[in-house]
């Protein structure tokens, strides 16, 4: 079980990566800037059981962190307005 996340931010140059993955009884999750060093925590739990309840726990905040910052950029920056099926701000 793997997932990847890349937040990429033009404006304010950011270019970051953020992964888990579960192995065995182990979850390890990787973040860094895209193209440099990355680093690495490895979480040793006591079954795959637990690696996989705290994968999803983790995998569920760092979406719900982002879906709040996106938001957050999209509504302080940007006011959309649909024009001919195009949005336009």
């Amino acid at each position: 079980m793997e997932t990847y996340l890349v937040f990429v931010d033009a404006v304010n140059n950011s270019n970051k990566f953020w992964s888990a993955k579960v192995e065995d009884n182990s979850l390890i999750v990787e973040w860094g800037r895209v193209g440099y060093n990355s680093q690495k925590k490895v979480h040793s739990l006591l079954s795959h059981q637990q690696a996989v309840f705290k994968f999803h726990n983790l995998v569920a905040e760092k979406n719900l962190r982002a879906t709040e910052k996106v938001s957050h950029k999209w509504m302080a920056n940007a006011v959309f307005q649909i024009s001919d099926e195009r949005y336009n701000y």
